[in-house]
């Protein structure tokens, strides 16, 4: 018995061993078949990426950027704009957060003579479990339509440059949630929202009309006329109009703060 036992085993372990050399070299031919594609970009990408990198490094371009706005529900927006000597808008970033999460999403585009030619989209998808993240570009024409789109993915935001790029059909991101915040205008306009004080600082509270909306503080500086009208009837004012200029400076660790220039009553 224990010599049959034995025989049986051994035959056993040989089929194993045959089966998984024919299973290794049956995985090596398919290996050999399978076709790795790569992205090729047109000419016409590669002509729209040169673009970019050359207003990314053009020094000559003057910046600027909008308040930086806040939700009590996490939610984070502000935006950049780079404009050239013949005040023509050449780049718009658009930075922002969303409600519940820690991730920095944004939207940039790049305008050429004026109109927008290429739009770079990050941001996340999916549920806390699916989730990863997404990077959209799109290419535009003369009359800023789309005419190409692609997209990649990954679970990770630093993976991203290691995955490859797809086609999908032609998207367009909008520009207009990005002008609003420069021009305080729609969820973004600035109305007077009170007076915080924070020894020995006194911060100016603008932003949409809304118990759940946007909201800036500016540090005061001076108190001017338009200032001590808005402490003397603090809770009448709440909602009423105000244009505000600004500078924003960076602090210490790196902290930014926005400092109160000027006051306007809509």
């Amino acid at each position: 018995m224990y010599k049959v036992g034995l025989s049986l085993i051994i035959a056993t372990l040989t089929m194993v061993i045959l089966t998984g050399c024919q299973g290794d070299e049956a995985s090596e031919e398919n290996l050999e078949n399978t076709v790795f594609k790569e992205y090729v970009a047109s000419d016409f990408e590669l002509e729209c990426e040169k673009y970019a990198v050359d207003i990314d490094i053009d020094t000559t371009l003057r910046r600027g950027n909008s308040l930086y706005y806040s939700r009590e529900d996490g939610a984070t927006m502000e935006v950049f704009i780079s404009v050239n000597a013949a005040d023509e808008t050449t780049k718009i970033i658009e930075n922002y957060s969303n409600a519940g999460s820690v991730s920095l999403c944004s939207n940039t585009f790049y305008f050429k003579d004026g109109k927008k030619y290429i739009s770079k989209e990050l941001f996340e998808e999916g549920t806390e479990l699916t989730g990863h993240f997404v990077e959209r570009i799109s290419y535009y024409d003369e009359n800023e339509k789309p005419v190409l789109t692609k997209i990649r993915k990954a679970e990770y935001e630093d993976q991203l440059d290691f995955e490859m790029f797809e086609k999908i059909d032609n998207y367009d991101c909008s520009t207009e949630r990005a002008l609003q915040v420069l021009n305080q205008e729609g969820e973004f306009a600035t109305t007077f929202q009170g007076f915080i004080s924070e020894e020995p600082y006194l911060y100016l509270i603008v932003g949409e009309d809304e118990p759940t909306g946007y909201t800036s503080s500016l540090v005061v500086q001076y108190v001017d006329q338009t200032i001590q009208k808005l402490q003397m009837n603090e809770k009448e004012m709440i909602g009423k109009g105000i244009q505000v200029g600004f500078e924003t400076l960076s602090g210490t660790q790196g902290y930014e703060y926005q400092i109160l220039l000027s006051t306007v009553l809509r």
